[in-house]
Protein backbone atom coordinates (compact mmCIF):
# COMPACT_ATOMS: atom_id res chain seq x y z
CA UNK A 1 0.00 0.00 0.00
CA UNK A 2 1.36 3.54 -0.83
CA UNK A 3 1.95 5.80 2.71
CA UNK A 4 2.94 9.45 1.58
CA UNK A 5 5.99 10.61 3.12
CA UNK A 6 4.08 13.45 4.83
CA UNK A 7 2.48 10.48 6.58
CA UNK A 8 5.52 8.41 7.62
CA UNK A 9 7.30 11.86 8.50
CA UNK A 10 4.18 12.82 10.88
CA UNK A 11 3.57 8.76 12.49
CA UNK A 12 6.84 7.76 12.34
CA UNK A 13 7.54 7.88 16.77
CA UNK A 14 4.08 7.78 17.31
CA UNK A 15 4.45 4.10 17.04
CA UNK A 16 6.38 4.22 20.86
CA UNK A 17 3.69 3.28 23.12
CA UNK A 18 5.54 2.26 26.57
CA UNK A 19 1.75 2.26 28.12
CA UNK A 20 0.74 -0.99 26.07
CA UNK A 21 3.76 -2.69 27.80
CA UNK A 22 1.56 -2.53 31.09
CA UNK A 23 -0.08 -5.67 29.58
CA UNK A 24 3.14 -7.75 30.32
CA UNK A 25 4.44 -5.49 32.90
CA UNK A 26 1.64 -5.79 35.51
CA UNK A 27 1.48 -9.31 35.99
CA UNK A 28 4.88 -9.27 36.44
CA UNK A 29 4.39 -6.38 39.13
CA UNK A 30 1.60 -8.59 40.90
CA UNK A 31 4.21 -10.95 41.48
CA UNK A 32 6.52 -9.02 43.15
CA UNK A 33 4.26 -7.97 45.36
CA UNK A 34 2.85 -11.17 46.35
CA UNK A 35 5.76 -13.25 46.12
CA UNK A 36 8.48 -10.38 48.05
CA UNK A 37 11.86 -12.00 48.56
CA UNK A 38 11.00 -15.48 46.96
CA UNK A 39 14.32 -14.33 44.54
CA UNK A 40 16.45 -11.64 43.67
CA UNK A 41 14.40 -8.58 42.30
CA UNK A 42 16.97 -8.50 39.51
CA UNK A 43 15.40 -11.53 38.38
CA UNK A 44 11.86 -10.49 38.52
CA UNK A 45 12.95 -7.54 36.22
CA UNK A 46 14.95 -9.58 33.84
CA UNK A 47 12.05 -11.66 33.46
CA UNK A 48 10.08 -8.79 32.77
CA UNK A 49 12.20 -7.71 29.90
CA UNK A 50 12.34 -10.69 28.50
CA UNK A 51 8.54 -10.50 28.11
CA UNK A 52 7.96 -7.41 26.96
CA UNK A 53 10.60 -8.17 24.65
CA UNK A 54 8.52 -11.14 23.14
CA UNK A 55 5.37 -9.07 23.74
CA UNK A 56 7.39 -6.26 21.35
CA UNK A 57 7.84 -8.65 18.45
CA UNK A 58 4.64 -9.85 18.29
CA UNK A 59 3.46 -6.54 18.32
CA UNK A 60 5.81 -5.70 15.19
CA UNK A 61 4.86 -9.11 13.57
CA UNK A 62 1.31 -7.36 14.23
CA UNK A 63 1.74 -4.66 12.29
CA UNK A 64 3.29 -5.81 9.80
CA UNK A 65 0.97 -9.00 8.82
CA UNK A 66 -1.80 -6.26 8.93
CA UNK A 67 -0.36 -4.34 6.56
CA UNK A 68 0.11 -7.16 4.29
CA UNK A 69 -3.56 -8.35 4.47
CA UNK A 70 -4.73 -4.52 4.36
CA UNK A 71 -5.61 -4.40 8.05
CA UNK A 72 -5.23 -1.44 10.60
CA UNK A 73 -4.00 0.74 7.22
CA UNK A 74 -5.76 4.16 9.11
CA UNK A 75 -3.75 3.08 11.79
CA UNK A 76 -1.01 6.39 12.27
CA UNK A 77 1.53 4.17 15.14
CA UNK A 78 2.36 1.51 13.10
CA UNK A 79 5.80 0.51 12.99
CA UNK A 80 5.27 0.14 9.79
CA UNK A 81 5.53 3.71 9.25
CA UNK A 82 8.77 3.58 11.79
CA UNK A 83 10.16 1.17 9.40
CA UNK A 84 9.14 3.75 6.35
CA UNK A 85 7.34 0.94 4.72
CA UNK A 86 10.68 -1.48 4.74
CA UNK A 87 8.86 -4.68 5.49
CA UNK A 88 12.36 -6.57 5.49
CA UNK A 89 13.38 -4.29 8.09
CA UNK A 90 10.08 -4.86 10.10
CA UNK A 91 10.73 -8.59 10.00
CA UNK A 92 13.94 -8.35 11.15
CA UNK A 93 13.27 -6.06 14.04
CA UNK A 94 10.84 -8.78 15.21
CA UNK A 95 12.87 -11.35 14.84
CA UNK A 96 15.50 -10.11 16.72
CA UNK A 97 13.56 -9.01 19.24
CA UNK A 98 11.71 -12.30 20.13
CA UNK A 99 14.88 -14.06 20.13
CA UNK A 100 16.48 -11.59 22.35
CA UNK A 101 13.44 -12.84 24.75
CA UNK A 102 13.13 -16.01 24.37
CA UNK A 103 17.24 -16.44 25.17
CA UNK A 104 17.03 -14.17 28.35
CA UNK A 105 13.76 -15.90 29.72
CA UNK A 106 15.56 -19.46 28.71
CA UNK A 107 18.66 -18.21 30.55
CA UNK A 108 17.06 -17.28 33.50
CA UNK A 109 14.95 -20.30 33.75
CA UNK A 110 17.70 -22.39 33.69
CA UNK A 111 19.72 -20.57 35.83
CA UNK A 112 17.52 -21.03 38.50
CA UNK A 113 16.85 -24.70 38.01
CA UNK A 114 13.02 -24.59 36.63
CA UNK A 115 13.36 -26.16 33.48
CA UNK A 116 10.12 -27.88 34.02
CA UNK A 117 8.24 -24.31 33.10
CA UNK A 118 9.40 -24.53 29.49
CA UNK A 119 7.65 -27.19 28.88
CA UNK A 120 4.42 -25.06 29.14
CA UNK A 121 6.24 -21.35 28.44
CA UNK A 122 7.65 -22.24 25.07
CA UNK A 123 3.97 -23.87 23.48
CA UNK A 124 2.83 -20.37 24.59
CA UNK A 125 5.77 -18.24 23.13
CA UNK A 126 4.67 -20.35 19.75
CA UNK A 127 0.86 -20.10 19.72
CA UNK A 128 1.71 -15.90 20.60
CA UNK A 129 3.85 -15.93 17.78
CA UNK A 130 1.63 -17.32 15.44
CA UNK A 131 -1.13 -14.98 16.88
CA UNK A 132 0.66 -12.58 14.85
CA UNK A 133 2.77 -14.48 11.84
CA UNK A 134 1.85 -14.11 8.09
CA UNK A 135 -0.84 -16.37 6.73
CA UNK A 136 -1.19 -18.90 9.66
CA UNK A 137 -1.90 -15.40 11.62
CA UNK A 138 -4.75 -17.17 14.41
CA UNK A 139 -5.96 -12.91 15.33
CA UNK A 140 -7.63 -12.78 11.96
CA UNK A 141 -9.54 -16.00 13.28
CA UNK A 142 -11.79 -16.61 16.08
CA UNK A 143 -9.69 -17.90 18.09
CA UNK A 144 -7.65 -14.80 18.34
CA UNK A 145 -9.24 -13.52 21.57
CA UNK A 146 -8.54 -17.29 22.92
CA UNK A 147 -5.01 -17.18 22.22
CA UNK A 148 -4.65 -13.71 23.81
CA UNK A 149 -6.24 -14.73 27.21
CA UNK A 150 -4.26 -17.90 27.35
CA UNK A 151 -0.56 -16.17 26.81
CA UNK A 152 -0.99 -13.13 29.11
CA UNK A 153 -3.12 -15.55 31.56
CA UNK A 154 -1.21 -18.78 32.22
CA UNK A 155 1.79 -17.67 29.91
CA UNK A 156 2.78 -14.62 31.78
CA UNK A 157 1.75 -14.39 34.76
CA UNK A 158 1.30 -18.32 35.59
CA UNK A 159 4.58 -18.91 34.26
CA UNK A 160 5.76 -15.72 36.44
CA UNK A 161 4.25 -17.26 39.49
CA UNK A 162 5.59 -20.74 39.05
CA UNK A 163 8.88 -19.41 38.79
CA UNK A 164 8.97 -17.25 41.80
CA UNK A 165 6.67 -20.08 43.90
CA UNK A 166 7.09 -22.93 42.51
CA UNK A 167 3.76 -24.80 43.43
CA UNK A 168 0.11 -24.94 41.80
CA UNK A 169 -2.00 -23.06 43.98
CA UNK A 170 -5.06 -20.63 44.34
CA UNK A 171 -3.36 -17.87 43.79
CA UNK A 172 -1.74 -18.89 40.56
CA UNK A 173 -4.90 -20.04 39.23
CA UNK A 174 -6.94 -16.52 40.49
CA UNK A 175 -4.27 -14.38 39.06
CA UNK A 176 -3.84 -16.37 35.96
CA UNK A 177 -7.90 -15.79 35.35
CA UNK A 178 -7.47 -11.91 36.09
CA UNK A 179 -4.62 -11.03 33.61
CA UNK A 180 -6.00 -13.21 31.10
CA UNK A 181 -9.34 -11.07 31.04
CA UNK A 182 -7.51 -7.86 31.48
CA UNK A 183 -5.52 -8.76 28.12
CA UNK A 184 -8.89 -9.91 26.12
CA UNK A 185 -10.38 -6.36 27.45
CA UNK A 186 -7.51 -4.75 26.16
CA UNK A 187 -7.51 -6.44 22.93
CA UNK A 188 -11.53 -5.97 22.78
CA UNK A 189 -11.45 -2.30 23.44
CA UNK A 190 -8.78 -2.14 20.83
CA UNK A 191 -10.91 -3.48 18.22
CA UNK A 192 -14.20 -1.15 17.66
CA UNK A 193 -12.54 1.82 15.61
CA UNK A 194 -10.60 -0.49 13.47
CA UNK A 195 -13.61 -2.32 12.32
CA UNK A 196 -14.18 -1.35 8.95
CA UNK A 197 -10.60 -2.29 7.86
CA UNK A 198 -10.67 -5.49 9.77
CA UNK A 199 -13.37 -6.35 7.97
CA UNK A 200 -12.21 -5.59 4.35
CA UNK A 201 -9.19 -7.55 4.96
CA UNK A 202 -11.03 -10.67 6.16
CA UNK A 203 -10.43 -10.36 10.09
CA UNK A 204 -12.85 -12.46 11.77
CA UNK A 205 -11.98 -10.09 15.20
CA UNK A 206 -14.51 -9.87 18.01
CA UNK A 207 -15.94 -6.60 17.09
CA UNK A 208 -16.42 -7.80 13.17
CA UNK A 209 -18.39 -11.02 14.56
CA UNK A 210 -20.18 -9.08 17.24
CA UNK A 211 -20.63 -5.67 16.59
CA UNK A 212 -19.94 -2.27 18.26
CA UNK A 213 -22.00 -2.03 21.42
CA UNK A 214 -20.83 -6.23 22.09
CA UNK A 215 -17.63 -5.62 22.03
CA UNK A 216 -16.83 -2.91 24.30
CA UNK A 217 -20.05 -4.20 26.88
CA UNK A 218 -17.85 -7.42 26.86
CA UNK A 219 -14.70 -5.47 27.52
CA UNK A 220 -16.34 -3.66 30.22
CA UNK A 221 -17.38 -7.08 32.29
CA UNK A 222 -14.17 -8.56 31.14
CA UNK A 223 -12.61 -5.53 33.02
CA UNK A 224 -14.59 -5.81 36.42
CA UNK A 225 -14.18 -9.25 36.66
CA UNK A 226 -10.28 -8.96 36.06
CA UNK A 227 -10.64 -6.37 38.67
CA UNK A 228 -12.84 -8.53 41.20
CA UNK A 229 -10.30 -11.39 40.59
CA UNK A 230 -7.27 -8.89 41.60
CA UNK A 231 -9.29 -7.96 44.50
CA UNK A 232 -9.23 -11.43 45.76
CA UNK A 233 -5.68 -12.42 44.86
CA UNK A 234 -4.85 -9.74 47.24
CA UNK A 235 -7.13 -9.66 50.09
CA UNK A 236 -7.63 -13.83 49.71
CA UNK A 237 -10.74 -15.17 51.56
CA UNK A 238 -9.07 -15.69 55.06
CA UNK A 239 -7.64 -11.68 55.69
CA UNK A 240 -8.88 -9.74 58.55
CA UNK A 241 -12.13 -7.84 57.90
CA UNK A 242 -10.62 -4.68 57.96
CA UNK A 243 -8.22 -5.26 55.08
CA UNK A 244 -10.95 -6.79 52.73
CA UNK A 245 -12.93 -3.64 53.17
CA UNK A 246 -10.38 -1.73 52.26
CA UNK A 247 -9.47 -3.56 49.26
CA UNK A 248 -13.43 -3.39 48.15
CA UNK A 249 -13.43 -0.04 48.61
CA UNK A 250 -10.32 0.71 45.91
CA UNK A 251 -12.40 -2.02 43.65
CA UNK A 252 -15.46 -0.51 43.96
CA UNK A 253 -14.14 3.40 43.83
CA UNK A 254 -12.26 2.46 40.60
CA UNK A 255 -15.48 0.09 39.23
CA UNK A 256 -17.95 2.75 39.22
CA UNK A 257 -15.56 5.39 37.55
CA UNK A 258 -15.03 2.92 34.41
CA UNK A 259 -17.35 4.24 31.30
CA UNK A 260 -18.82 2.40 29.18
CA UNK A 261 -16.91 1.99 26.14
CA UNK A 262 -13.32 1.61 27.57
CA UNK A 263 -10.46 2.49 25.93
CA UNK A 264 -7.18 0.05 26.18
CA UNK A 265 -5.60 3.00 28.00
CA UNK A 266 -8.40 3.73 30.59
CA UNK A 267 -8.49 -0.23 31.42
CA UNK A 268 -3.91 -0.07 31.89
CA UNK A 269 -4.21 3.05 33.88
CA UNK A 270 -7.23 1.50 36.30
CA UNK A 271 -5.65 -2.16 36.50
CA UNK A 272 -2.35 -0.22 37.21
CA UNK A 273 -3.76 2.07 40.25
CA UNK A 274 -5.43 -0.88 41.25
CA UNK A 275 -2.12 -2.88 41.65
CA UNK A 276 -0.14 0.14 43.25
CA UNK A 277 -3.21 0.36 45.83
CA UNK A 278 -2.74 -2.96 47.18
CA UNK A 279 0.94 -2.32 46.81
CA UNK A 280 0.74 0.12 48.96
CA UNK A 281 -1.53 -1.92 51.25
CA UNK A 282 0.93 -4.13 51.89
CA UNK A 283 3.81 -2.27 52.58
CA UNK A 284 1.35 -0.61 55.49
CA UNK A 285 0.74 -4.13 56.79
CA UNK A 286 -3.31 -3.75 56.10
CA UNK A 287 -3.60 -7.04 53.80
Amino acid sequence: MEVTLFNWSESRWRVLQPAIYLVSILPVLACVLLFENSRPLSEFLLVGVSVVLIQHAINVFNDDTDWEKGADTEKSNSWFHFHRGNNSSMKRHAWISLLAGICLGIFLVVKANRSEILWVALPLVLLGFLYNFSHLALSYTRWGEWVTGICYGPGVFGCMAYFVHPQWSFDLLIGSLAFGFLAVAVLLSHQPPQILTDFAAGKMSFAVRQGVEKTYLVARWLTITSLILLTILFCGLDKPALSNLCCVTILVSAVVRLPKRLSPAVILKTASLLLLAFGLLLKAGII
